[in-house]
């Protein structure tokens, strides 16, 4: 790590009775450092806010979090943010009855060196084996309960593709192993629907927000077929196009024109802001 903070203090490490480690009581959200600001940091504090109040954690410290990640930004040139609210520490078994207060986790970390090259060559996608489970209680949350994610994982590390696209017990695409999936069929594009499992990438609602043509849908492996081009995004990696679905070869070019078209739009976004 290249920077750590609990609390606004750097140390790097946390009571052991931190509703965190014994449940996975919290939420999180990674961003991405460019020339020491983090992008899209609006969006992000209040996707910590939204779901804390979802999981009913008192969170109300997000004016000091935007500052400590502010200033800690300015430091690098690009690099990748984390940051942990945890329910507290305390509480008898699952009750929450005597905690001490939400615990703020604020990280650096080196930015991940493969993402520029699959940004620029695309990746390879298979179907992967393991299925998420159905919680609509918890769709489309960045929680901290993440095993189903680890397990992803472990089958990607033995695989030789990219990455997994992944489906829920009913068969449904809903996500990639590590980001939200969108494909184009007949100048349409499609993304999963996630009310049963997934998480709601906050680059997926930029996504969404600036092309209100896109559609949520519920699709099937099997159903991809005809596709022409496909690509995976989360708020590090930004859009990556896929250069094989399943060993068939994708079109990566019309990603490639649409990922400038995007990213023109955020800079426009930026400067009226700024201005």
């Amino acid at each position: 790590m290249l920077y750590y903070s609990v609390n606004g203090q750097q140390q790097s490490s946390i009571d052991i009775s931190d509703r965190a480690i014994a449940y996975g009581d919290g939420i999180f959200t990674t961003a991405h450092i460019i020339n020491g600001q983090v992008q899209f940091l609006s969006a992000h504090i209040n996707r910590l806010i939204e779901g804390c109040h979802y999981l009913k954690i008192d969170f109300t410290q997000s004016q000091a979090l935007v500052d400590e990640v502010v200033a800690v930004a300015k430091a690098f040139s690009t690099a990748v943010l984390k940051v942990i609210i945890t329910a507290g520490s305390g509480g008898r078994g699952y009750s929450r009855k005597g905690v001490n207060g939400a615990q703020i986790i604020v990280s650096v970390h080196d930015f991940p060196t493969h993402y520029q090259t699959w940004s620029e060559q695309g990746v390879s996608l298979v179907d992967c084996n393991i299925q998420l489970g159905l919680n609509p209680l918890l769709k489309g949350l960045k929680h901290l309960n993440r095993l189903e994610q680890v397990l992803i994982r472990d089958e990607l590390d033995n695989s030789p593709a990219d990455d997994l696209l992944v489906c829920d017990l009913n068969g449904f695409v809903v996500e990639t192993s590590c980001a939200n999936v969108f494909w184009l069929r007949d100048k349409q594009l499609f993304t999963p629907i996630l009310h049963d499992a997934g998480v709601c990438g906050l680059y997926r609602q930029q996504i969404l927000s600036f092309d209100e043509s896109v559609q949520q849908v519920k699709e099937k492996p099997t159903e991809l077929t005809d596709i022409s081009a496909m690509f995976i995004c989360n708020s590090v990696m930004g859009i990556v196009p896929v250069k094989t679905f399943n060993k068939k070869p994708l079109n990566t070019e019309s990603v490639i024109q649409y990922r400038k078209i995007l990213l023109s739009h955020f800079r426009d976004k930026a400067l009226k802001k700024d201005n």
